[in-house]
């Protein structure tokens, strides 16, 4: 059976799974496409604040080791 996953950007490192599914063809076809893109759009939203948040989290990081270098 064929798996979806949805990560955060793992360019700097892996990426932490948001989402992960099982699919079959059946899966994707009437009502239960739609609860799968539904579920995918919640899953691409949950990684995008996360990638924010590791942003976030970087860049305090990085400006207390400078003020801490100074």
């Amino acid at each position: 059976m064929a798996q979806i996953l949805v990560l955060t950007d793992s360019s700097e490192a892996d990426g932490e799974v948001i989402y992960s599914e099982s699919v079959g063809s059946v899966h994707l076809e009437g009502h239960a496409g739609t609860q799968l893109v539904e579920r995918l759009r919640w899953a691409v939203r949950d990684a995008q604040v996360a990638e924010r948040r590791a942003m976030l989290r970087e860049a305090t990081t990085s400006d207390a080791r400078r003020t801490a270098a100074a």
